[in-house]
């Protein structure tokens, strides 16, 4: 089953690589109308040429950068119908050495980045609803870590926590103010990314052996999760709000 995104006009931030990128591409590809946006403005450029979408680079702790991104959506589509918080660091340090600058750094992108970008897609969902119910679909990629633990990563699965009880929050809250706007967490578990494979040792990532935590034996791919993702933006998952999706292939259950 292919999940109907056609027409939807998508913004996914951190799309220059991993399950960003993949998103943007699958979205685009079933008929999505992307706004594909990074920190890195050279590398969004040429998602965006493989996408035939609108590539900006996007700072996400940046007020002033949220509303380019959502004016851009405005500008060339005339509405948002789906965000997707992506945009994410990590930082592989025991808790007694990580310093305090490199843990704010971690809780302003994935925390308080998803908290403006939340508050900027709902202002415009419900300016664009035209006094009726507000419509829409807010994703943000949170993690797996959001309810395990893992060594020397402690200050990353606080971050993920908070983004995981976001969604549940401002879900909640725009139901009951009487939006049908729909706003839940995707949670992967170990995916092949840039940011995972670059603190795993060489060659680990295709090492069977590696995976045997992993009931279904491999790491997933970030098109996995992207499927995930537009199964959240499409009508098919129209009554689901304030959740959390766990893809993981078993991991965090072992």
């Amino acid at each position: 089953m292919t999940f109907d995104v056609k027409d939807k006009v998508v913004l996914i931030t951190g799309a220059a690589s991993g399950i960003g990128a993949a998103t943007a591409r699958l979205a685009a590809e079933r008929g999505a109308k992307v706004i594909a946006t990074d920190l890195d403005g050279e590398r969004i450029q040429g998602v965006a040429a493989d996408c035939q979408c609108i590539g900006l680079k996007h700072d996400v702790t940046s007020q002033d950068d949220w509303d380019n991104a959502i004016t851009a959506a405005v500008h060339h589509y005339g509405r948002l119908d789906a965000l997707v918080s992506n945009a994410g660091i990590v930082n592989y340090e025991p808790i007694i050495d990580l310093d305090m600058a490199r843990f704010r750094r971690l809780n302003q992108v994935h925390v308080e980045g998803s908290f403006l970008g939340l508050q900027k897609a709902v202002a415009q969902m419900r300016a664009q609803a035209g006094g009726q119910p507000a419509t829409g679909s807010i994703i943000l990629t949170a993690s797996v870590m959001a309810n395990c633990a893992a060594p020397a990563i402690s200050a990353y699965a606080v971050a993920k926590a908070a983004m995981a009880n976001m969604a549940r929050a401002v879900g909640v809250e725009v139901g009951r103010k009487g939006d049908m706007i729909r706003v839940n967490a995707v949670c992967p578990g170990p995916t092949r990314t840039p940011l995972l494979e670059g603190a795993m040792p060489p060659g680990a990532m295709n090492d069977p052996a590696h995976w045997t935590d992993v009931p279904l034996g491999v790491p997933q791919e970030p098109e996995d999760i992207a499927e995930s993702i537009l199964f959240l933006i499409s009508e098919e998952s129209s009554f689901m709000t304030a959740t959390q999706m766990v893809v993981d292939g078993g991991w965090s259950l072992t």
